[in-house]
């Protein structure tokens, strides 16, 4: 039977997706159970019959909110043409030719299994939330931050799974498809892809490790379809007894949605298809882990990639600025002059009754989801008082935020003959400005070495050109005489 897939366009607070009912799957992208025992867990993320990532849970306690051992154990470039044109087909459909979430969702979503899925638009991070480049990142097993179903410091909010583990292994990688994507990425075309979420804010990316490449060796955004099963359940009410504690809404990172929202008998075939489902290839899957595929590649990747890390937020910044859900200009203006709510009588603070806390909290939001509300909330703060809480906290994440603006500001305090030059705004002030120049310096010689690429590319096309052209011209005269 062919799959089917039901899709609604929803908005939940702002926050546009579509809800996919997939009903007959072919379950040939998906998570599922591999072993389950009375202290241990093993997970394995699996495209076709490729065991692609294990991640263990080896707590003696079983804890949601405990981080899990992660390794990418095969590659999807293993996985067969199929494959990849759906998911090229899903990004290109999306990215380039504006076909919407519905249509271009659909390649991707008829080769899950059975189930509920969210499909949303939003920005990944090529980035293992530790400041390791994301594509070889993951040769050996290790504790992921951030990797827990349940994060005590979000709690209850929602979340982008931003950090991206790969589904292709590094030999995968070629400089000559990064030179590609960097064209495009020159040529105003978006750096994109499609993930599949894991485990709490983790994705493995399906498609687009090149482009993530160059966006994170071009400072350029990296944006995903990422599709997240809808898998949590939210209980409403006090009542401890499970019998009789009525489910509220379905969750995942991304969303809740409320029970009443959902389409007609969704509830009912979410409870049915709830449980992962093991692939059809499971017996080849469980072969091939049991024997170890693993194997560390010798590929280099350009050294402004690893420059670039440094920049990105990690796991702690995001929670923390998951925290939160928004923030007005209000809200920041008042925080600026050093309060805690917008006006005294107001019941509810702006984040909380600590101010540097507050003040902290909000530069990690701002970081995160508004680059330029974070250039104008930080230079706003630092042009206050010397003494100002939460000087030493904003200079700490600029020194890791290569900015034009943030150079200027810096500059501008350095040659002022007016602003102090002790304290911690005027050591940092030189600080950045040194490390400003030198990471202009070595955009300017990555840039150089890419045009000398690029010229050598077109030199060599044009010789091959004229050669044919020649051969061809000497293959007429022949004729003729």
């Amino acid at each position: 039977m062919n799959p089917n897939v039901s899709i609604t366009a929803m908005n939940i607070d702002g926050r546009e997706f579509i809800l996919a009912e997939v009903s007959r799957g072919m379950n040939q992208i998906g998570v599922f159970k591999y072993n389950s025992g009375l202290y241990s867990s093993v997970d394995v993320f699996f495209i076709e019959d490729e065991p692609i990532i294990k991640i263990s849970n080896s707590s003696r306690i079983p804890d949601d909110s405990k981080s899990k051992q992660v390794i990418q154990v095969s590659g999807a470039e293993k996985c067969s043409d199929f494959i990849h044109t759906r998911i090229s087909a899903a990004i290109d459909n999306y990215f380039n030719y504006s076909q919407g979430l519905m249509r271009s969702s659909i390649p991707i979503l008829e080769m899950l299994s059975p189930g509920l899925y969210i499909v949303h638009e939003s920005q990944m991070f090529p980035s293992d939330g530790s400041g390791n480049f994301f594509w070889n990142s993951y040769n050996n097993s290790r504790e992921l931050y951030g990797s827990a179903v349940r994060n005590s410091i979000i709690g209850d909010k929602n979340y982008s799974p931003c950090f991206m583990i790969p589904s292709q292994q590094p030999s995968n990688f070629h400089a000559k498809k990064l030179y590609t994507c960097t064209d495009r990425i020159r040529n105003g075309v978006p750096a994109a892809g499609i993930a599949y979420h894991v485990s709490g804010m983790f994705s493995a990316l399906l498609g687009g490790h090149h482009a993530a490449t160059a966006a994170a060796a071009n400072d350029a955004d990296f944006k995903c379809l990422v599709v997240e099963p809808l898998q949590g359940v939210i209980y409403g009410g006090t009542d401890r007894n499970a019998k009789t504690r009525k489910i509220t809404a379905l969750t995942c990172p991304f969303i809740n949605i409320p029970i009443e929202s959902l389409p007609e008998n969704a509830l009912e075939r979410f409870l049915i298809t709830r449980k992962q489902a093991k692939p059809v290839e499971f017996p080849v899957i469980k072969a091939k882990i049991s024997k170890s595929l693993h194997t560390v590649s010798k590929k280099v990747f350009p050294a402004n990639v690893y420059d670039k890390m440094e920049q990105y937020p990690d796991v702690t910044l995001v929670e923390s600025a998951s925290a939160i859900n928004s923030l007005s200009d209000e809200q920041l203006e008042a925080l600026l002059n050093g309060r805690v709510k917008v006006n005294d009588d107001d019941a509810a603070y702006i984040v909380e009754s600590n101010y540097f806390s507050s003040m902290s909290t909000a530069t990690d939001f701002l970081q995160v989801n508004d680059t330029a509300r974070f250039l104008d909330f930080t230079v706003k703060a630092l042009r206050k008082e010397e003494d100002f809480a939460a000087h030493k906290y904003i200079t700490e994440r600029l020194l890791t935020f290569m900015h034009q603006d943030i150079f200027d500001f810096f500059e501008e305090y350095m040659n002022d003959e007016s602003t102090p030059k002790t304290g911690i705004v005027a050591e940092t002030a030189e600080k950045y400005v040194g490390l400003f120049k030198h990471y202009i310096q070595k955009r300017k010689d990555n840039e150089e070495g890419y045009n000398k690429q690029s010229r050598k590319k077109v030199e060599n096309m044009k010789a091959i050109t004229e050669a044919k052209g020649i051969a061809t011209l000497e293959a007429a005269v022949r004729d003729v005489i």
